[in-house]
């Protein structure tokens, strides 16, 4: 069963080496390797990005449930870029960064 999986991810240009965590495939055509590389690189960004987005929506989250007016009005310009951001870097989607938002300014208008 490996082996003929093996043998059809060959003909599609997919080299297999055996790993002793399972079979892992490694691409033979430079485009793919090139491909392999530059999807590595925006994993990292997109990840970076959305851990911002997520350390600020909780730090703001976190003053608004504490009460501290002042802190969320100076936090929620801040998080407002950040959000704006990731939607522009399409880490999240627009009507999604729109909702978050909303939100923010709602929790902000509870409390007040």
């Amino acid at each position: 069963m490996l082996k003929l999986l093996c043998c059809k991810l060959r003909k599609n240009n997919i080299n297999i080496p055996f790993t002793n965590k399972g079979v892992k495939a490694v691409p033979i055509i430079e485009s793919a390797k090139k491909r392999v590389k530059t999807n590595e690189k925006k994993k990292e960004v997109n990840r970076y990005w959305k851990n911002k987005l997520k350390d600020t929506i909780k730090e703001y989250e976190t003053a608004v449930e504490e009460g501290n007016i002042k802190k969320a009005e100076e936090l929620l310009p801040e998080t407002y870029k950040i959000i704006d951001k990731a939607a522009s870097h399409n880490i999240i989607h627009k009507n999604n960064a729109n909702r978050k938002k909303s939100k923010m300014k709602r929790m902000l208008n509870k409390i007040k």
